[in-house]
């Protein structure tokens, strides 16, 4: 009778400790950001909506920069990450593993949406997209909207080939990193996304000397999913926090020096992004 007792207890107690332990990983969530800046200017432009969040819905959220754009997706599918902020291309392509479910949208600068830019020196000559035959060129990611799929579509629509029409072509990693490498004569051109030229006067880079020569159609901002088996009530937690950025002093203090011009959230769903798949298909991208 004893040992019938003592096994009991021994069930109950991992029964008592496997419902602790779930509690205790279901109170802090990583929130991932994609690459647009560098790691320290990403922690400096995030950390106080971490804090905001964590505040809000009693749940511990902390920063995840992802090394890159496909990084993020790959986290929140093993399970690493629970939150993300998934530029629009690279939500597209990983909401099809269904994995992921969207909650909200950025709005920057009060807008839902922004462009892709082709950027260049001033001093190089060139104009129109026409005049970067035959030139070296800067992407962003394979996976960022306005720092490729846009881009290369609007090229394609033009009758450029991209594959054909450069003589070379790299992927720098970043807008910022874009930028350099046109301000330093690496490249003769690049695609970056409309922000990217404030962000970059602000820390003091000679952006006066850029000139470009072509943007693209409006790309919706950035999509914020949670993992798709994250529980309704910590999802909605998080929902109404972001939507209520804006609204609350808290809320407005987190966003008061974002380098991003982050201004709030709004409710979306997926047929927002249609237009990104219209464009990838274009772009020759599934």
């Amino acid at each position: 009778m004893k040992i019938g007792k003592l096994n009991v207890a021994f069930v109950l107690l991992g029964i008592f400790l496997s419902f602790q332990l779930s509690a205790a990983q279901a109170m802090e969530l990583k929130f991932g950001f994609t690459p647009v800046l560098s790691e320290a200017e990403m922690r400096e432009e995030f950390q106080p909506l971490m804090d905001y969040m964590t505040k809000s819905t009693g749940i511990e959220v902390t920063l995840y920069i992802a090394k890159s754009y496909g990084d993020l997706r790959d986290q929140m599918e093993a399970g690493k990450v629970g939150i993300g902020s998934f530029s629009p291309f690279a939500y597209v392509d990983a909401v099809t593993g269904g994995k992921i479910k969207i909650i909200a949208q950025s709005i920057l600068d009060y807008s839902a949406f922004y462009k892709g830019l082709i950027i260049t020196r001033k001093d190089g000559g060139m104009t129109g997209l026409a005049d970067l035959k035959g030139k070296r060129f800067a992407f962003v990611d394979p996976k960022s909207a306005s720092g490729y799929v846009y881009p290369r579509a609007m090229l394609i629509e033009k009758g450029f080939d991209p594959d054909k029409f450069f003589k070379e072509t790299v992927f720098s990693g970043g807008h910022d990193k874009v930028i350099l490498a046109v301000l330093e004569g690496k490249v003769e051109a690049g695609a970056i996304y409309d922000g990217a030229l404030a962000i970059a006067k602000g820390k003091g880079l000679k952006t006066e000397e850029l000139t470009t020569i072509a943007s693209t159609d409006p790309i919706p901002h950035d999509a914020i999913v949670v993992r798709s088996d994250l529980d309704d009530v910590t999802t909605k937690k998080i929902q109404k926090a972001l939507i209520d950025l804006e609204k609350t002093e808290e809320g407005k203090k987190a966003i008061a020096k974002s380098k991003k011009k982050l201004t709030g959230h709004i409710l979306t769903d997926d047929k927002t992004f249609d237009v990104v798949r219209r464009t990838a298909k274009i772009a020759g991208m599934k």
